[in-house]
């Protein structure tokens, strides 16, 4: 995985305005190692993870099109 950590420190968000990329009104669903979250929301549905976002720490967002590419090259998918 090109630049991220597998083990790093990761929070899962969702948001809970309409969808937008904009980082306001997010809850915290997880804290977990990146590798665990990018599997579990690899595994859900595409309305379960809609308006998911991975926090990794060293200020590193990704959205669920990010989550699932890397998912797939890392055959967590």
């Amino acid at each position: 995985m090109t630049g991220l950590d597998w083990n790093a420190q990761a929070t899962l968000h969702e948001r809970d305005d309409a969808g937008s990329e904009m980082q306001y009104n997010f809850s915290v669903l997880k804290k977990a190692p990146l590798r665990d979250l990018v599997s579990q929301v690899a595994g859900m549905d595409a309305a379960q993870r809609a308006r998911l976002v991975i926090d990794v720490a060293g200020g590193k967002s990704l959205n669920v099109a990010e989550i699932l590419d890397l998912a797939a090259k890392e055959g967590l998918a």
